[in-house]
């Protein structure tokens, strides 16, 4: 592993420096194109990848590790009663068929149940910081397939 030194700048202004490892045969692909612009844009997708990867497993980690302690909440609160089958639009609804079952689950709470964060933090016993994230991730997970389906009809 090779490291290099990044220099940059927040969405306040702020310039920081930070580290970003490389694996040796990439580092040294990249350092014999000599193109300086390619190597530090390199970085700076390596830097981002690294960082998403880091948020994911702190938004997540309270939820997933019920899971693996083997709670499941899916059945304590069974919903069959009710599916997302009868939306009025296809695309949206194919959209919400690409979540988890947890994430669905969480959509109904919220829109057919009508529970807030809280309640729904309550329920799951984890901070309302956990459900807040797993909702901004569901709501650009459906945005991202939604437009995929609009894009292929």
């Amino acid at each position: 592993m090779q490291k290099f030194k990044l220099k940059i700048t927040r969405k306040n202004g702020a310039e920081r420096i930070v580290t970003v490892y490389l694996d040796d045969m990439t580092a040294h692909l990249l350092k014999e194109t000599g193109d300086a612009q390619l190597l530090d844009k390199y970085l700076r997708e390596e830097y981002k990848a690294s960082r998403r990867a880091r948020q994911e497993v702190f938004w997540t980690r309270s939820l997933d590790e019920d899971m693996e302690n083997g709670i499941d909440y899916a059945d304590k609160y069974p919903y069959d009663d009710f599916s997302f089958d009868n939306m009025n639009d296809e695309y949206l609804q194919l959209a919400i068929e690409q979540l988890t079952q947890r994430q669905q689950e969480i959509l109904r709470l919220m829109y057919i149940e009508n529970k807030t964060q809280k309640e729904i933090a309550e329920i799951y016993g984890v901070e309302k910081q956990a459900i807040c994230n797993s909702v901004k991730r569901i709501y650009v997970s459906i945005q991202k397939n939604y437009k995929k389906k609009l894009k292929k009809f």
